[in-house]
This record gives structure tokens, sequence and C-alpha cells, in this order.
């Protein structure tokens, strides 16, 4: 009643996009997550989790756990600041940007 040992490889995550005749690299989370941070900077903008998501479309607690790693030094040292939304009086809402 056991089962027969396959050595198949458990499917790897797709890091590379066929583009053409050449290969383009898939930018990570962190990367994008990155790229929106600097452009609200350029405008002097807070962004909320909610509003990241919406403009990554990645998951709330996936672009938390990215900003936690900005601030590492592996991963740039970056300055990423918290604040409270301060006109958000219904509930609490934790706004974020990079210093520049």
């Amino acid at each position: 009643m056991s089962q027969p040992a396959t050595n198949e490889a458990a499917p790897r995550a797709i890091t590379e996009v066929p583009t053409g005749r050449r290969l383009a690299r898939r930018r990570s989370q962190r990367e994008t997550l990155l790229e929106v941070l600097r452009i609200a900077a350029q405008y002097e903008t807070w962004v909320s989790l909610a509003e990241l998501a919406d403009k990554t479309k990645f998951p709330q607690a996936s672009i938390s756990a990215q900003l936690r790693h900005l601030r590492k030094a592996k991963y740039g040292a970056w300055n990423v600041q918290r604040r409270r939304r301060e006109w958000a009086q219904d509930e609490l809402v934790w706004e974020y940007r990079i210093a520049v």
C-alpha cells in the first residue's frame, strides 16, 4: 500500500519570461514595490498598504514583508518611513514612503 518513489522535482517558479528570441528576467515583488515607492517619493506622496496592493497586484501581507526586507542592509538598507494616516478616523491606516 505504499506509493512508489518518484524522482519528480516540485515545479519551480518562473523567473524568466520568454520574449521573442531573448529571455527577460521577471522583476521580483521587492523590485516592483521599490519602483512604486520611488515614484511616490518623487511626488512626495505617502501610500498605504491597500494603495500599494492596488498598484502592484500583490497581497498586503506580502507587501508588508517586503517593506521590512527593504530596511535590511542585505536589500539596500532603504529608509522606509511609516506614519499613521491622520485623516482616517474610522480605522487605523498606516502609510509608507522611502526617504530620498
